[in-house]
């Protein structure tokens, strides 16, 4: 099953805005990264993609490679994430391409 959420800080409360933004800056991420741990094959998998002006970050981990700074953003997604249609998982790659 594929979970997923999609969050623009403009509809978000001022509390969650702060705090999603918080948690992005916190993380430490500057850039785009692909992570995957070379002990297994059936770890949860991550996909975050980010866009601050007209600039975008994809960043795809599995559990055990996630940056420790990262985890904290992860959990907050990973809170709101929602079972996604089939095709959510190929869009985001694609928004992600088209950038």
């Amino acid at each position: 099953m594929v979970k997923g959420c999609e969050l623009d800080t403009a509809d978000l409360a001022p509390d969650e805005r702060q705090e999603l933004e918080s948690r992005i800056a916190a993380s430490g991420l500057t850039e785009s990264l692909e992570r995957f741990s070379p002990s297994g094959r059936d770890h949860r998998q991550y996909e975050i993609v980010i866009e601050r002006d007209g600039v975008v970050q994809r960043i795809i981990c599995d559990d055990h490679s996630v940056p420790e700074a990262t985890r904290p953003l992860v959990a907050f997604l990973v809170a709101r994430a929602r079972p996604q249609p089939a095709d959510f998982a190929a869009e985001i790659r694609r928004f992600g391409a088209d950038s």
